[in-house]
């Protein structure tokens, strides 16, 4: 406290901060957030436990740093099987992988956020669509195509392109490497038989740890 004369010359008391009051008060705010992050860390993981103002902020995500999570092995129970070639009596077929596009969606909303990749498509004739995929500001494409007998032929040509772009970037891109098998083929179903059979007979061709 502090002690003023006023103009008539009365005496007044003036009541200043004090400095032991402003450390202490700064000394709980301290503890309550100190408490808060171990309550977050415990509930959630340390990893998602949420930053506050003054803490180190995540550095920035690249390409080279995301690369493993973006290129890693769809799950195998995503993976599903057309049949290509057939043998002449059609009771095999040459079995060829893909994966849903929304699945590739996914990991890119995972792994780079929802805000960190883009896609444009631009029609190149009746039959090609071109994509442009940019994900952390790096732009990659590609063509897609599709067969002018097939009823969804822009979806069919759409889901080419984006696949084939993200393949640029090698998500998926394994795919391409699994081994070529012939299996059982229901010919009226138009189907492999043992899809999760195949599948797993391919992903066991993977290195360990990425199956």
């Amino acid at each position: 406290m502090t002690t003023a004369t006023t103009p008539a010359g009365r005496s007044v008391v003036m009541q200043g901060s004090d400095p032991r009051l402003e450390e202490n008060a700064s000394a709980k705010l301290a503890r309550k957030r100190a408490e808060a992050s171990r309550a977050a860390a415990a509930l959630n993981g340390a990893d998602d436990a949420p930053l506050f103002a003054d803490e180190t902020p995540a550095p920035a995500l690249t390409l080279n740093a995301i690369h493993t999570k973006l290129c890693k092995p769809f799950a195998a129970a995503l993976v599903e099987l057309k049949p290509g070639a057939t043998t002449q009596d059609k009771s095999r077929a040459l079995c060829m992988p893909f994966v849903d596009s929304r699945a590739y969606q996914t990991r890119l909303d995972r792994v780079v956020g929802p805000e960190g990749w883009s896609v444009e498509y631009r029609p190149l004739s009746d039959r090609a669509v071109l994509c442009r995929l940019t994900i952390l500001g790096v732009t990659r494409e590609d063509v897609g195509e599709c067969n002018a007998a097939d009823e969804n032929a822009a979806t069919s040509a759409v889901a080419q392109s984006f696949k084939r772009a993200c393949s640029a970037f090698g998500l998926g891109r394994y795919l391409y490497s699994l081994p070529q098998i012939w299996a059982a083929f229901d010919a009226q179903k138009r189907q492999i038989v043992d899809v999760a059979g195949v599948v797993a007979q391919m992903y066991a061709t993977l290195p360990r740890g990425e199956e």
